[in-house]
Parts: structure tokens; sequence; C-alpha cells
């Protein structure tokens, strides 16, 4: 009974090292699948394209109307795009520093596709390409975290989904490092 107890917790241990949508409210992380479940692809071959998707999990708001987000990437690889979730929208920043408006509201849902980033993973060693989501900058508020445009001008920082190293990853043995307790939700909880 011991031994089975010891394999139950050993499976949970493990399935909760797959990341599935962030548990905390208004978290932004990039992923490769349209439901925020996969921050990391293995097996990518050089000069081969993927569709990486930033998203924000489990917002709070109904609706968004903009946002800004920056990001970094470490090793060989390149941006070849980037299309946003509205059809109306402005940047006034660049692919990989993004200050955003929409021309109408987005609708939030639990995974909310804020824009699709064409990417080429050009590593002939298939080392890793990592990806890091910070702030933009100049920041409205804090570069260093993203922040959305709410009704009313109103702005709102969002956590990142991953606690540290890189949001998300190509051919890395999947080191990003899903996070529940980086939340302002939960960093607020600290002081109440």
């Amino acid at each position: 009974m011991k031994r089975m107890l010891f394999l139950l917790m050993a499976m949970l241990i493990a399935a909760s090292a797959v990341a599935i949508v962030d548990p905390d409210d208004d978290m932004m992380g990039f992923y490769f699948d349209l439901e925020a479940d996969y921050p990391c692809i293995e097996g990518a071959a050089p000069y081969s394209t993927h569709n990486l998707y930033l998203i924000v999990t489990r917002p709070t708001a109904a609706e968004l109307f903009g946002f800004e987000a920056g990001f970094t990437v470490e090793g060989e690889g390149m941006v070849l795009g980037v299309e946003f979730s509205v059809e109306n929208f402005i940047n006034v920043g660049t692919n990989d520093n993004m200050i955003v408006g929409f021309g109408e509201p987005l609708e939030t849902t639990q995974a909310t596709l804020l824009a699709t980033f064409s990417i080429m993973y050009m590593d002939t060693t298939m080392g890793p390409l990592d990806f890091y989501l910070h702030g933009s900058e100049p920041s409205s508020m804090d570069p260093l975290y993203p922040v959305v445009l709410l009704d009313g001008g109103v702005l709102q920082s969002m956590g990142i989904s991953a606690a540290v190293g890189p949001t998300a990853q190509f051919n890395g043995g999947c080191q990003v490092l899903a996070t529940d307790n980086v939340s302002f939700d939960s960093i607020k909880s600290l002081y109440r």
C-alpha cells in the first residue's frame, strides 16, 4: 500500500511538471499551443518554422484594449513576423518591444491570444532557443512586467508565466519553470 501511495504521489509530481494553464489569475506567457499548455517544444529541426503564441491566462477583466510587453531571445533563431489577434491595432513599439492598442475590445477567455509569432529555429547543433518575457521599454508601469490596458484607460500589471529562466524554449529539455507563486494576487496576499 505504501508503495502504491508513493507511486501515485510520484506520478502526481511528474504530471505537475508538464505545463498546464497557469492556475493564477492575470498571467502572461509564451506557448506553443492556443490552450496555453506547452511552453516548450522538443525535436525542432534546424531552419524549421513554428508558431509561438503570446497568451494571457485567466484574465480577471472581461475585455482587453491593448498591452505592453517585451521579450528577448537567446540562441539561434529569429522572429519572422508577428500577427496580432485583433484586426484593428496600432503598435508604437517594435516586434520585440510591443506597445499595442486595439481598435476594438478583445473579449477574454481562460487563455486569451494576444499575438502569434512566426519563429524560425536556426540552430544546426539543435541547441536551445530561449524566449524571455518582460515589460516594454518604455513601460507605463514597471519594465519588469507586461501590462494590459483595460476599459477606461486603466493599466494592470500581469504576472509572467515562468518563475525564473525562459518563458518558452525550443530544444532545451524544457527548462521552463511554470509558477503559481509569482502572480500579483499571490504577492499582494503577502501584504494583507
